[in-house]
This record gives C-alpha cells, sequence and structure tokens, in this order.
C-alpha cells in the first residue's frame, strides 16, 4: 500500500513512452496512517483529482529529500 505526506509527488507513468512520467503533488492524504485515496495536483496542467493509484503503477517521492522540497514549494506556488 501507498503511504504518503502532504507534500509528496505521486508520481506515474505518462500515456505514452514518449510522455514520460506524470507528476502531481498531493495536497490531501484522506486514508488512516497516509494511505490513500489521495488528493493530487497534478503539474502538467493545474488540474486536481482525487485518486486511489494503483501501487503498481505509481510511487511516491517523500518532499523530505531537499530537491524535492524545492520542486513541490515552486509548483505548489505556480499553480495556488
Amino acid at each position: 500500500m501507498l503511504r504518503a505526506e502532504v507534500g509528496d509527488q505521486l508520481v506515474g507513468p505518462g500515456p505514452t513512452v514518449m510522455h514520460g512520467e506524470i507528476v502531481g503533488v498531493i495536497v490531501q492524504v484522506h486514508g488512516d496512517d497516509g494511505g490513500p485515496p489521495f488528493t493530487v495536483r497534478w503539474y502538467d496542467d493545474a488540474s486536481v483529482s482525487k485518486i486511489n493509484p494503483n501501487p503498481e503503477r505509481y510511487w511516491v517521492r517523500s518532499h523530505r529529500t531537499t530537491h524535492e522540497v524545492r520542486l513541490t514549494k515552486e509548483a505548489l506556488h505556480r499553480v495556488a
């Protein structure tokens, strides 16, 4: 089961090989103990969706890594 915190990134495969990854920032965690579903603001178009991701297709990047914290904060300000 996936576990996340607000500010973590949810990453999944793009719609085609040419599109690489889809990435969004988790803005709300609805499940117990950090589990899904998550509300995610997607970086590519700033849309927001509630998702219960399949752990075989999606993964979580922690916001606790310095580089990812910087990216997450910038992205939140850019699309807020």
